[in-house]
């Protein structure tokens, strides 16, 4: 029977990247961050009860009860960040990095169907969510030390809770974007605990204004009245009478 759902996908940035011997370790990792911060979060009971769970072989997807939305939403996010940033020096001397891309929407899902669990229209759009462009750029442009996660959260989602004020977040620490996979076009709403940006060193901003070229002097001459007399040779200045060669600057 169907039933309204929370329906939560993740990826990891460039799995496939890892050598063959490394992908099941990386997937028991996604596991374990996913089910520290759900712990963090307050949802742990829950996610230990999940009724489906897959892996998509890059990540994993779970339907929740819909009751999850708001700890979802909030603090999920940033406890996951948090449980991969602590992960990855250990993870780096292993020469693995790991990011996830995270999707979070709701619908009606059937999740106690053996013959064909987590089949609806609800999953097929996450995954699409999940997949998208800005998602993905996301993780793409960010300093890779800094932002370990980023999320994306459907209009559904965005407008029912965030700006409904069911959530500590606010709507001004979301982008609107267009999430566009194949015939899927939607608006979606992203967010980033961790913010960064790639190939920006501490201190650029400061050092841009270092580089600047230094604005030139006023030009130097006889000022008469505000007036300011200037030229290749000297110039006389005697009550209204001037002579040589003179420019104007006022």
């Amino acid at each position: 029977m169907d039933e309204y759902r929370a329906v939560l996908v993740v990826d990891a940035e460039k799995f496939s990247a890892h050598r063959d011997v490394e992908l099941p370790d990386v997937h028991l990792e996604i596991r374990r961050v996913l089910g520290v911060a759900a712990t963090g979060s307050g949802l742990g009971r829950t996610w230990e009860n999940v009724r489906f769970m897959q892996s998509t072989g890059d990540g994993i997807l779970a339907v929740l009860p819909h009751e999850a939305v708001p700890a979802l939403i909030d603090p999920f996010p940033r406890r996951l960040q948090e449980a991969l940033a602590e992960c990855a020096p250990r993870l780096r001397a292993r020469g693995v990095r790991l990011r996830l891309r995270v999707a979070l929407h709701v619908g009606l899902v059937d999740d106690e169907r053996p013959d064909a669990p987590g089949l609806s229209t609800a999953v097929i759009d996450v995954c699409r969510l999940v997949d998208s462009r800005p998602l993905r750029d996301a993780l793409e442009h960010s300093d890779p030390e800094v932002t370990f996660a980023a999320f994306m959260v459907s209009r559904e989602l965005f407008t029912d809770f965030v700006a409904g004020g069911r959530t500590p977040l606010r709507g001004s620490q979301f982008t609107e974007v267009e999430a566009k996979v194949k015939q899927y076009a939607r608006p979606a709403y992203l967010y980033v605990p961790a913010p960064s940006e790639k190939g920006r060193p501490d201190g650029a901003a400061e050092q841009a204004g270092a580089d600047r070229a230094p604005v030139p002097p006023p030009a130097s001459g006889t000022s008469i009245s505000g007036t300011t007399i200037s030229g290749d040779n000297p110039v006389n200045a005697f009550g209204n009478t001037v002579s040589g060669d003179f420019k104007l600057e006022r």
